[in-house]
């Protein structure tokens, strides 16, 4: 009989909380969300980041509190995340890489991006360029490969960092079009694109934060990906400037921005956080600077679709690692 009275405990223990949770999620949010950033402020990431967390809390009725929590190439922030409790008030902003390639280049890296992450919905895709400094004399992408095959290992490009999107363009480079460069990692893009300003880098391919030296003629773009922008008119694309080059099956990885949720979160409750967020995409204002930061808004938002993307980039990058036999502690 005690037995039985223990049985009929818990289960009502368990149709409580289940009661209690879905009462939760129906009022979902009533206190404030926790965007969190995995990297450090004044980057072109925290700025989206801004962005959405003031337009999502006027959609959902409270504060979307960004907080930036850098580290391990921004795996640290998704280690927590995938551990934060599953209903709705802690969310990620990740990019391409965080997870698509780092599980797969840090030992560190404890979370599974297929399992133990809701998408909630991706926002922008990025442009990337290949800039250089106007007085080394290259003017396009097959300037830049002629020139490394005449000076093996004199060329030297920037990234920020190692396993980042711009060092894994500069292996596929490399071995694409049977190329020796020299790879130089810095803590952040910002400085790489200071130093072929300066001189002491041939070039970076940099994010959208490049374009303002671009315009003032500091910098001078060869090729942008993943398809001509018109901030930068006449500079085509890389998938033209790659073909020009002889090098056509060159495709560096595109950088991706979107939202996830911990594994868990209810379904409802990632609904509403979708579409906050694809409310702000709809808006004038907020397209508008993301075009003009080089930023491609999302076409497809629903988080069906960044689930296919995830998959699908995350065995790609994989057997891209492991061709390349590039690993770090």
């Amino acid at each position: 009989m005690n037995r039985l009275r223990r049985c009929l405990a818990r289960v009502a223990a368990a149709s409580a909380l289940a009661i209690a949770t879905v009462a939760q999620s129906a009022d979902f949010p009533t206190r404030p969300i926790t965007l969190v950033v995995p990297f450090a402020p004044g980057g072109f990431v925290h700025a989206v980041a801004l962005l959405f967390s003031e337009s999502m809390g006027s959609i959902l009725g409270q504060p979307v509190v960004v907080i930036n929590q850098p580290g391990v190439n921004g795996s640290l922030a998704a280690n927590n995340v995938a551990k934060a409790a599953p209903d709705g008030y802690t969310i990620l902003l990740p990019t391409t890489s965080i997870l698509s390639i780092n599980p797969h280049l840090y030992k560190a890296v404890t979370y599974d991006p297929r399992t133990d992450f809701v998408p909630i919905g991706q926002i922008v895709n990025t442009s990337n360029v290949f800039v250089v400094n106007p007085s080394s004399g290259i003017k396009s992408l097959k300037d830049l490969i002629d020139r490394a095959k005449e000076k093996p290992g004199t060329i030297s490009y920037g990234s920020s960092g190692n396993g980042s999107v711009q060092h894994l363009s500069g292996e596929l480079l490399q071995e694409q079009a049977k190329i020796k460069l020299l790879h130089v990692p810095y803590k952040g893009i910002g400085p790489a694109v200071t130093d072929v300003m300066a001189g002491n880098l041939t070039y970076v391919f940099s994010d959208a934060s490049a374009l303002p030296n671009v315009k003032g003629g500091r910098l001078t773009a060869i090729a942008v990906s993943p398809k001509p922008l018109a901030e930068l008119p006449g500079v085509p694309s890389v998938a033209d400037a790659a073909a020009s080059a002889g090098v056509p099956a060159f495709s560096p990885p595109v950088l991706w921005y979107g939202l996830v949720a911990p594994k868990g979160t209810p379904s409802d409750v990632v609904a509403k956080l979708n579409d906050a967020m694809a409310q702000t995409l709809k808006k004038p204002e907020i397209r508008e600077r993301l075009i003009a930061s080089g930023a491609i808004p999302a076409e497809n938002t629903s988080s069906e679709y960044l689930a296919a993307v995830l998959r699908t980039e995350y065995d790609r990058y994989g057997a891209m690692l492991k061709s390349m036999n590039i690993a770090l502690e």
